[in-house]
This record gives structure tokens, sequence and C-alpha cells, in this order.
């Protein structure tokens, strides 16, 4: 017969308080040393799970001639426990429900929590610019090195996912690099887009900022993204891409 041990964990008994009281139920009245060996419990460790069943109502102990032994109450009691924890939660539930508004003022007093996220590989890259098509604000501001991208990514990858861009309305400014030079077509529906000339400084990551978010790429050796959640990090680097696109 499969031990009930797992099961009454469920009602909010220890590991070791169901171990024992499973044993209880299965040998009726026993010895300390008849329960530590049934639920395989050391035996001084016994006593405390002994000791603690009891006061929940579901353990007793008796006198049988100079032996002590502890016997199981009806695990109907489980019923009363379990009513027990409903009536803490119900008072624990009203406690929240008062303190929250205090707590969460305290919490947002404290300032920024900046988030840090990181990314492996392509495929956790195309996480993050899926990410970059799911925004509060339509706007990217972008710094990216083309010839990397274009290693990466097929032309296939790269118009998908321009065309999700365009569908969404998300607009975009873009400052590049390129080893051929300016690209010569116009920039996509929505973008507008800066060549910065490899004399002026090469981009050795792509840099993209949109909502509160500050995104480093590395696309080419070992590939990864760095996701900056703070609101302070965008703001200095969205400075510095401002400063920058007038100057080109």
């Amino acid at each position: 017969m499969q031990s009930p041990k797992n099961n009454l964990e469920a009602f909010g008994l220890t590991e070791k308080e169901a171990a024992v009281y499973a044993a209880a139920l299965e040998l009726g009245a026993a010895t300390a040393d008849q329960l530590a060996n049934q639920s395989g419990i050391k035996r001084s460790t016994t006593y405390l799970q002994i000791e603690q069943l009891q006061e929940k109502g579901l353990m007793s102990t008796f006198e049988q001639g100079k032996k002590t032994l502890f016997t199981p109450e009806s695990p109907e009691n489980l019923e009363r426990l379990l009513e027990k924890q409903k009536k803490d939660i119900e008072l624990k539930q009203g406690f929240l429900n008062k303190e929250l508004p205090i707590l969460t003022k305290l919490y947002e007093s404290a300032g920024e929590r900046p988030v840090v996220r990181f990314y492996q590989g392509k495929e956790g890259i195309e996480t993050i610019r899926q990410e970059m098509l799911d925004l509060k604000i339509k706007e990217t501001y972008v710094y990216f090195a083309a010839d990397e991208m274009e290693e990466l990514f097929s032309d296939e990858e790269r118009d998908s996912y321009t065309e999700k861009r365009i569908k969404l309305g998300i607009k975009t400014k873009i400052i590049y690099t390129r080893n051929k030079g300016a690209f010569s077509d116009k920039p996509s529906e929505n973008s507008e887009r800066k060549y910065l000339s490899s004399a002026k400084g090469g981009l050795g990551s792509d840099i993209v900022v949109y909502d509160n978010k500050t995104v480093f790429f590395s696309m080419s050796g070992t590939v990864f993204g760095i996701v900056i959640e703070s609101e302070r990090v965008k703001k200095s680097i969205l400075t510095i891409f401002n400063e920058l696109w007038v100057r080109l």
C-alpha cells in the first residue's frame, strides 16, 4: 500500500510530521522507536514531531506497563486543520489589504530599481528583438553596425522584422556604420537614418533605446544581448544619441 505521506503534506504538515503521522496510521499504537523505524526519521527527531502532532490534535499518548505508546488520532481532524489555515489566510489577506498601500508607497519612495537581463546567442537576440516590437511608446533609437547585422541575420530575417515594425507603426531613428559606406536606397517607412563614417569612429556593438530600456547587442564573436531597464540609463544614452544625430 502506498504511503500517504506526500498527500498529508498538502494539509499543512511538514515533511517529517507527515512521515511520522503516516507511520502512526500504519502501525496504530507504537513506541517512539517503532515510529522512527517506520518513518525513517531519527529517534530524537521523532519525539519532536510527535509533540508537534499532539499540538495539532493528530496524536495522543498513553502508558502500557513500563512503555510509553503513541497512537494516531482520526484523520478527520485534518479538516479542522484546514479550517484553521483558511482563517489564518483570511486574517493575513485582511492585513495585506490594509497595509499594501503603505508598503507600496515605501517601495516607490525608494526610487528606481534597475533590472539587467542577459541573453546569449542568436536566439537570445531574437528574443530581445521580438520584445522590441511590443512597445508602450512606438519609438526606438538605434545605433547599429550594418556589417555585423548582415552577417548574423539573413536578408529575409531582416526584411521580416522591418515589415512587422512598419505594421505596428513603430518609428525609428538609426545611426549606423557600414564598411561599404552609406546605403544608397531610401530608409523604410517610419524610419530615419544617418550614416556614421568609420573615420569618426566605428560601433563595436549595437545599442537600442526604447520605453525605459537600453539594449546592448554584440553580433560578432561571442553573440549576446544585455537589456537594462532603467530610466536614467535610457535618458543618458538618448541624450548622446540626439547630440550625435544633430551633428551628422
